[in-house]
């Protein structure tokens, strides 16, 4: 264990996704709050650019990056130490080697009870919110309000600058904006691409004006292509990689906290959005992770725990959480 309010350095090696570094922030941020003069780093992923979060945050102090070609198995310590660490321990002791010395250095490896144990012995179980087994991992204590709270803003100068790229992209001030991330790109995680297109239709049949924009890459723009032999459509729809141009999870932030309304599978996406406090509508089609692991407590986000997810769940939701638009 360690005591947080009398080491004088520590650094954090935190090397999974973009949601799990924002439900991570919490602990962090309330780790600074106990002892303010703690000079707090980080080692992330540098594909998925958590730079611009990490050092916009307020409360981390240095921020090192690790370039990996896949995602490592650090979730499970027995298989990280015994085979993972082995393949990355070059990278990873360079990044700590570049940044000025530490007092302690701290592996979060996010362990969840597995998905088995959960199934056969405790099915109807309540699991644990991931942002208490992250803080657990770091001995902190969160109360309510510390785990349901803004984990952080975006800076005025990149709203800016991405409200300048909606500009280019014919996508007028004062509009409304739905963000919609429909799948992510291991395809576990999906709504049908005819069920979205049957829910943009609807909402774009009522002549509200609005601009929808899909949270989607490179990469998963050319999957949806090859798997589904098409893509979104609407009249008024944009791709957040034709907006933002760029891997940067800080742009991607702001272009969530502009969007009036966000739907999103569980993903970075979701979870920016509920860190940001924008009005939410999250899915969950995987009997591996459930809405009580993930959601935020807050009156403007609602969850679907269902696996064949339709329009009419969407719009359900839609009508339930936000105001009929007019």
């Amino acid at each position: 264990m360690i005591d947080y309010r009398t080491i004088d350095s520590l650094c954090i090696v935190f090397l999974h996704g973009i949601g799990d570094f924002v439900m991570l922030m919490p602990a962090l941020r309330k780790m600074k709050r106990l002892n303010p003069s703690l000079r707090l780093g980080v080692v992330l992923r540098k594909e998925l650019g958590l730079r611009g979060i990490a050092e916009n945050s307020g409360f981390i102090d240095e921020v090192h990056e690790i370039s990996l070609a896949v995602h490592p198995k650090i979730y499970v310590p027995w298989i990280f130490w015994t085979y993972e660490y082995w393949k990355i321990r070059h990278k990873l002791k360079a990044a700590l080697k570049n940044a000025r010395k530490f007092e302690k250095v701290k592996i979060v490896y996010a362990q969840l009870m597995p998905t088995i144990v959960y199934l056969v012995f405790c099915p109807g179980r309540v699991r644990r919110h991931k942002i208490d087994v992250l803080a657990s991992e770091l001995d902190i204590a969160l109360d309510e309000k510390e785990r349901n709270n803004t984990f952080f803003d975006v800076p005025g100068g990149v709203l800016e600058e991405v409200r300048g790229r909606l500009r280019d992209c014919g996508i007028k001030e004062g509009r409304r904006l739905v963000g919609i991330q429909r799948n992510t790109l291991d395809r576990t995680r999906f709504i049908l691409m005819a069920e979205v297109q049957r829910f943009i239709d609807d909402l774009d049949s009522k002549g509200l004006d609005i601009y929808f924009i899909v949270f989607a890459d490179g990469d998963s723009y050319r999957l949806e292509e090859a798997v589904d032999g098409g893509h979104l459509s609407a009249g008024n729809l944009k791709y957040s990689w034709e907006i933002i141009g760029s891997g940067d999870a800080l742009f991607l932030s702001a272009l969530v906290k502009l969007c009036d309304y966000v739907v999103s599978v569980d993903s970075a996406v979701f979870n920016i959005a509920g860190a940001l406090g924008r009005n939410t509508i999250g899915v969950f089609n995987t009997y591996k992770v459930r809405s009580d692991e993930r959601a935020l407590k807050r009156d403007n986000i609602v969850c679907i725990d269902k696996r064949n997810v339709t329009a009419e769940d969407l719009l359900e939701r839609f009508d339930r959480l936000f105001p009929r638009m007019k």
